[in-house]
């Protein structure tokens, strides 16, 4: 059965076997395995590893709404589907949203810290005015977002009763690889426990194992995009990627 609603607020390992659950609501509940799909901020994760994300990126995101009938001129210069402008150091992109708004993205590097609009402004001084107007056109205060990583290669030994999926487990920059990384982490660990339900633990050693191999090489790839993407000379190396494709 599935619980919406329940953000996981801490784990307790119970004397014997299985776990305690605290809700941040004050709801409890109890389980004798324990997957731990909780994202970048996992309550799962302390149970079997001290590795922490680390801060690799900024992005601001900012909301055009209504952009057909209110910024007619936004609205062709973006299309109907996604538009990116990558400059040395810094990325200003934009996305064409199914309730007719437009949602705007600004990546740069972690030592910027950008919190208002004169900031971002700043920050593409000397740009094309029809692309800093998508700046200028949002209707809501700018959001910043910490983009965040584990470390490559982030691993643990097995302990029974418990393991990580997705963002939990391998934290990567977004890319295009981690949703897609969670996917499979599910499917696998799912096709293991059903294939030996009488020995949960030793499914879950064989999914670990292949996930820790499957994914050290796309993190580091993802890594190397997102490091790629915020570079000084960012334009040059994206068109030589997508020519050549990603190199070591």
């Amino acid at each position: 059965m599935v619980a919406w609603g329940h953000r996981l607020a801490t784990v307790t390992p119970r004397d014997g076997r299985g776990f305690a659950l605290t809700f941040d609501d004050g709801r409890r509940a109890d389980c004798d395995l324990l997957v731990g799909a909780d994202g970048a901020r996992s309550a799962v994760r302390p149970l079997l590893t001290d590795a922490r994300p680390s801060y690799v990126a900024t992005l601001v995101e900012l909301t055009v709404r209504d952009v057909d009938r209110r910024h007619p001129d936004l609205a062709d210069l973006v299309g109907p589907g996604n538009l990116w402008c990558v400059g040395a150091n810094r990325i200003l992109a934009a996305q064409r949203l199914g309730d007719g708004d437009l949602r705007v993205g600004i990546s740069s590097r972690a030592e910027h810290r950008l919190h208002g609009k004169r900031e971002l402004l700043a920050l593409f001084d000397g740009w094309d005015a029809r692309l800093t107007a998508l700046i200028d056109a949002a209707d809501d205060a700018p959001v910043p977002r910490r983009i965040e990583a584990l470390p490559i290669g982030t691993r643990w030994t097995h302990r029974p009763g418990r393991t990580l999926i997705g963002d939990a487990a391998h934290l990567m920059p977004p890319v295009g690889e981690g949703a897609n990384q969670a996917m499979l982490d599910a499917a696998d660990l799912a096709a293991a426990l059903a294939a030996d339900p009488a020995d949960p633990d030793a499914a879950i050693r064989s999914y670990e194992a292949a996930m820790f191999a499957r994914t050290r090489p796309i993190a580091e790839m993802s890594a190397r995009v997102q490091a790629m993407m915020l570079s000084p000379t960012a334009a040059d190396d994206l068109t030589r990627f997508f020519a050549t494709g990603p190199t070591g």
